[in-house]
Parts: C-alpha cells; sequence; structure tokens
C-alpha cells in the first residue's frame, strides 16, 4: 500500500509522481507507459 510521500518512478519515461493522499486499498499499482511504476528509494538525510 502507497503512503503519504512515497515516490514512484516510471522506468520508460522517466516521469515521477509523488503520493499526496493515501487510499487505504490492500493492494494497487501506478500505471505509466503500460507498466506499473516503480517506488523511488529516498536518500538519507544527513
Amino acid at each position: 500500500m502507497a503512503k503519504k510521500g512515497d515516490k514512484y518512478k516510471c522506468e520508460k519515461c522517466g516521469l515521477v509522481v509523488v503520493v499526496d493522499e493515501a487510499c487505504g486499498c490492500a493492494e494497487c499499482d501506478l500505471i505509466c507507459c503500460e507498466v506499473p511504476m516503480k517506488p523511488v528509494k529516498t536518500k538519507a538525510k544527513k
């Protein structure tokens, strides 16, 4: 389940989306260019 603030990126076109509001679904895929988007790993703050 996606949480508020999670980022997803399309591996084909490079589009990045940030989850603004969690939907509460058990599982869902964000689709771009007809393929599921991959979660972006966040960098640790120093």
